[in-house]
């Protein structure tokens, strides 16, 4: 699951906070894993094990051993154009550093299975028989989160250094689509982030700007309005013409 308002309130102050002061430093994050239920939590464990792929957590679903489960933890990706878990340029260590100095447990200062894209709160310690002990399971501990009188993500734009993107009501946004915003068309790239300019769309395999070069060319506003160009432009907005002239 991606939705942060499933986690602990402070949880979702702390994951706020930590897009915020990323984008200060220029690199771009947004929240990728939240709570996880026991059947998620289970396909992970058998991956490397029952299942094929590298091992990528020491924590089975049906002993409650992921903090994922317990609505405290979530993981990251970057945002930025390049590979989501690309880190040859110290990406994550940069985020973690950040994630350490508001509050939060890093994952990848483990020993065991390094975690570079997961945080999670850190008042139980590292492993989860603290909290296990405490409520002995995720629903008791629940039931004990202070009430918050309206989400912490709420829809609407949200900008950084790199630009504009529409983030829903869920924690969610829109990526390689379109989407009708007060009366506007805003094309979304693959990171999230609203085009301006000459770009092309292909809607049968949903990308913006594709590789080969299919799809229409189409003109975005800077208010986000798409338009054609004059009298080529077709009724959806795209353009008649083949080519762009430089």
């Amino acid at each position: 699951m991606r939705d942060i308002t499933l986690c602990h309130p402070r949880l979702q102050t702390l994951a706020a906070e930590l897009i915020k002061e990323c984008a200060k430093q220029g690199l771009q994050i947004k929240i990728g894993e939240t709570l996880r239920t026991v059947a998620e939590q289970d396909a992970l464990y058998a991956q490397g094990r029952t299942k094929p792929g590298k091992k990528v957590t020491n924590a089975p679903g049906s002993s409650f051993s992921s903090y994922h489960q317990w609505g405290t933890a979530f993981d990251i990706y970057r945002a930025d154009g390049k590979d989501a878990f690309y880190d040859n340029d110290g990406f994550f260590g940069k985020v973690g550093a950040i994630g350490i100095s508001i509050g939060l447990e890093w994952g990848g200062n483990w020993k065991s299975i390094p975690d570079k894209p997961h945080f999670q709160l850190p008042d139980w310690g590292s492993s989860t028989s603290g909290i296990k002990k405490k409520f002995k399971t995720p629903e008791q501990f629940m039931k004990t989160w202070p009430a918050t009188e309206e989400k912490q993500i709420v829809e609407g734009w949200q900008h950084d250094a790199h630009g504009w993107w529409w983030q829903n009501e869920d924690g969610s946004w829109v990526a390689s689509d379109w989407r009708l915003i007060n009366h506007h068309h805003y094309l979304f790239g693959a990171n999230g982030y609203i085009r301006t300019g000459w770009h092309r769309w292909n809607p049968d395999t949903k990308q913006v700007d594709p590789s080969d070069g299919s799809g229409d060319w189409y003109y975005l506003q800077e208010d986000g309005d798409l338009q054609g160009a004059c009298w080529h432009s077709r009724s959806s907005g795209a353009m008649e013409v083949w080519y762009v002239e430089k």
